[in-house]
């Protein structure tokens, strides 16, 4: 494209235009790269090459947009691309949509050039080439600062469902996620045809008398390696969850109570091992009480019900020492129930 005119603000009219645009599609592919690739491990940069999951019909409406924009022609053509931009900044984060946004102008000033979209014909003035190009700039502004908005309010989003989810002390799932994935847990389980579910309900004994002896901050310390010590043990498919205060609750899937029982064993001995400092050379202990409750999935399965049971087996075990492992006596009954023969 030639130079029209040879004054200097002229040229300084050119030098700004063509600056501006510039940086407003490469600084934000600069920025959001580097953050994006300080956070990336090995497997991340192994998922860049896996396309299949990414939604491809954003930028395919922006390629269309802009094939119509060259075929049409005429100032107003370079508006046609705004709603699939839009769509393309709802619908990917920040680094794809500013790489998007550098290509699309790449693409757009190209064409330009090559006398598809002729603006210097239509307007040989200086003004012209100036508004293509200022126009082109606030063109690609607007999809970036949506995207940044949205991608601000998804990680708001993210950080409410946390801590909605997880218990932020423990770590370990929040009384109400608990008592939701634990009920489709158990319908999932259901339609596999599972054997049974078993509730475990842990108490740490003597909690308030550490919390009243040593203070609130020795009581969190004992939460969390409580929490700790029952997530190493369980596997990904059981779900753990802090009902409140000191107590917590296991759902798993078994096809006998007594492996219920040994889970909840191994669990409580691991808590015994447990030495939480205090000052200096100064060490407690903790132990905690467990109520195991099972059901098969060939009766009518409640989870609320089961929680129940194992509520009153944490309260036996507590009634009988602490300490200990107690399996719900509605279990013994079934267990104990004589078989009958149909002949």
């Amino acid at each position: 494209m030639s130079l029209p005119g040879t004054t200097a603000w002229s040229r300084f009219i050119l030098w700004f235009s063509s600056e501006l645009n510039r940086h407003l599609v490469l600084l934000p592919v600069c920025f959001s790269g580097r953050e994006w690739f300080s956070r990336q491990t090995f497997y991340q940069w192994r998922q860049i090459f896996a396309l299949r999951k990414m939604n491809i019909a954003p930028v395919t409406s922006l390629v269309i947009s802009v094939v119509l924009a060259t075929i049409t022609g005429g100032p107003g053509a370079i508006a046609f691309p705004v709603p699939a931009l839009l769509w393309c900044a709802l619908s990917y984060t920040v680094l794809p949509l500013c790489l998007i946004v550098l290509i699309f102008n790449v693409a757009v000033m190209g064409i330009v050039e090559a006398g598809f979209l002729n603006f210097g014909q239509m307007y040989p003035h200086l003004g012209g080439i100036v508004s293509f190009r200022l126009g082109l700039s606030f063109l690609v502004l607007g999809p970036l600062t949506v995207t940044a908005i949205m991608t601000t309010q998804r990680a708001l989003v993210d950080r409410l469902n946390q801590s909605i989810t997880w218990d932020s002390l423990t770590k370990v799932l929040s009384r109400q996620a608990y008592l939701e994935q634990s009920q489709s847990f158990i319908e999932s389980k259901r339609k596999k045809s599972a054997l049974g579910i078993a509730v475990l309900m842990l108490d740490i004994d003597q909690f308030k008398r550490i919390n009243d002896t040593y203070g609130h901050f020795v009581g969190d310390n004992t939460l969390e390696a409580v929490a700790k010590a029952i997530s190493d043990i369980l596997s990904d498919d059981q779900i753990c969850g802090r009902l409140g205060g000191e107590e917590f609750a296991i759902t798993i899937s078994v096809e006998r109570g007594e492996e219920a029982t040994c889970l909840a064993e191994k669990i409580r001995l691991s808590v015994e091992k447990i030495l939480i400092p205090v000052n200096g050379d100064t060490f407690i202990h903790m132990t905690v009480s467990i109520g195991v409750a099972f059901q098969l999935f060939t009766d009518d399965v409640k989870f609320r019900a089961l929680l129940a049971q194992a509520d009153v087996a944490l309260y036996q075990a507590k009634a009988n020492g602490r300490n200990r492992v107690a399996l719900s006596s509605t279990v013994l009954e079934k267990q104990e129930r004589p078989a009958v023969h149909l002949s």
